[in-house]
C-alpha cells in the first residue's frame, strides 16, 4: 500500500470519528440539560427517586464526556499517524 493510500485511509477514519465525536458532543449536550434538571429536582424534593434520578443521569453525563474523550484521543493519534506519513514522502 502505498503511502497516499494510506493517507487517503486515514482521512477516511478521521471523517468517520469527526461524525461520532459531533454525535457525541451533541447527546452529551442534551444529557447536561437534562442532568441539570435532575440536579435541581433532587435538591428541591430530596426524595429518593429524585436522588437516583440525578445519580444515574450525572453517571451519564460522565460516561457520555469520557467516551468524547476517547474519541478525541482516537482522532490526535490518526493525525499524528497521518502526519508522520506526509514529513516521510516529502523527505523522499
Amino acid at each position: 500500500m502505498s503511502g497516499l493510500d494510506r493517507i487517503n485511509g486515514i482521512n477516511a477514519q478521521l471523517e468517520i470519528l469527526d461524525d461520532q465525536i459531533e454525535q457525541a458532543t451533541s447527546e452529551a449536550s442534551m444529557l447536561g440539560h437534562i442532568d441539570d434538571d435532575a440536579q435541581r429536582d433532587a435538591a428541591v424534593s430530596d426524595g429518593y427517586e429524585d436522588r437516583a434520578a440525578a445519580k444515574m443521569t450525572h453517571s451519564d453525563v460522565t460516561r457520555m464526556t469520557n467516551q468524547i474523550q476517547g474519541l478525541e484521543r482516537d482522532r490526535a493519534k490518526l493525525v499524528r499517524k497521518r502526519d508522520r506519513i506526509i514529513r516521510k514522502l516529502a523527505s523522499q
